[in-house]
């Protein structure tokens, strides 16, 4: 089996490291400016040349059997184009729906599945009128790690975003004051099997994951359910194919559905060390249309990012701390995530004790 991915970040990369014990091999298209360094070594690296026809791309790739994403910001219509000579998972529609905010939660709505109230509005259009703060705007494109976002609490933030003069689609949702930021992981074979993870709790700083604790704690049996079947309902919906974030936030006994990603997610890193069969896995069997692995935990995993910094723990440090190490071959720069731990106990104080020791090593 030959799967081509495109992009070569480090969720490429760990697609390829799970994928090798299963006999699979990998090429990665990239773009012209695109770093390497995470996928180098794990197979054929093919620089995308705006010139060639899907056709050439497809056979630069080495006639792949199958083709998937790393990432949401990839073109639709070369994604269709490819589809034309191997299956393409997820499928564009997929794709498309999560590439602007706006179309993601009108589709979430029209699935009767609840989100933050939103509206969008056009650089330049006078929104006072529509505004309840606190709201947050966001670019209904691109985006992401809490870029292109701004929290309008007053008149002052709301003009201060006006005088920065952008131009373009945004959406203005309204702020929610949320118990607990979670996220359901979820996966769909070409057959139509579905499997779940645990919610997982999550926890940003400065709009990037520092932290994941799965399973959740504290979150009821119903949660968990509402969680599975919003996701069942998009997977079938979309016809999806591969793994599915669904990113929530959690308010009392409410679920309110913020973001989808359409791949393997950061707030599933945890599954490498702390689940039978990891999300890289399964989205690789559910490619294949191989059985989705078993998704059971035991006891408590914690996943803490490593970003570039002022200071970077060496792998010695961590191992010490009983560790799983992560790294994924990056050069260090300022906020860039450079790799992850993963921390297994039966006790969840235990556990948390424990990553706060490695934040210790990796904040600044």
């Amino acid at each position: 089996m030959h799967v081509a991915i495109i992009g070569g970040g480090q969720l490429a990369r760990m697609l390829a490291l799970a994928g090798w014990p299963m006999g699979i091999k990998f090429s990665f298209l990239v773009e012209q400016d695109e770093s390497i360094q995470c996928v180098e070594g794990l197979g054929t690296i093919v620089r995308l040349d705006s010139s060639h026809t899907p056709q050439q791309i497809f056979e630069d790739l080495g006639q792949p059997d199958l083709v998937t994403v790393e990432r949401e910001s990839v073109d639709v219509v070369l994604l269709k184009g490819l589809g034309e000579f191997c299956p393409a998972y997820p499928n564009e529609r997929a794709v498309w729906l999560s590439q602007n905010r706006i179309r993601e939660k009108e589709f979430l709505r029209s699935l009767s599945i609840p989100t933050a109230d939103f509206f969008g509005f056009h650089g330049g259009d006078s929104i006072e009128s529509q505004i309840s703060m606190p709201v947050v705007i966001k670019s209904t494109e691109f985006g992401y790690d809490g870029k292109h976002q701004w929290l309008i609490k007053t008149e002052d933030d709301l003009k201060a975003f006006q005088a920065l003069g952008l131009e373009g689609e945004f959406i203005a949702e309204s702020w929610v004051p949320f118990d607990k930021e979670v996220s359901m992981i979820a996966a769909r074979s070409v057959n139509g099997e579905v499997c779940c993870y645990p919610l997982t709790e999550n926890v940003h700083k400065q709009g990037i994951l520092s932290t994941s604790i799965a399973p959740a704690e504290g979150l009821t049996d119903a949660l968990e359910n509402k969680a599975e079947g919003y996701a069942q309902k998009i997977l079938e919906e979309m016809d999806y194919v591969g793994v599915l974030a669904v990113e929530c936030f959690q308010v009392g006994d409410q679920l309110l559905v913020n973001e989808l990603a359409p791949r393997v997610h950061n707030s599933g890193h945890w599954t490498q060390n702390g689940s039978l069969n990891s999300q890289f896995e399964n989205h690789l069997r559910a490619l294949c249309g191989f059985p989705l692995g078993d998704t059971s935990v035991s006891g408590y995993t914690g996943m803490v990012n490593i970003l570039g910094g002022n200071k970077l723990p060496s792998s010695e440090e961590l191992i010490a701390s009983h560790a799983n190490v992560h790294w994924y071959n990056k050069t260090p720069k300022m906020g860039r995530k450079l790799g992850h731990v993963n921390l297994n106990y039966a006790d969840l104080g235990e556990l948390k004790q424990a990553m706060q020791a490695v934040l210790a090593t990796v904040d600044d």
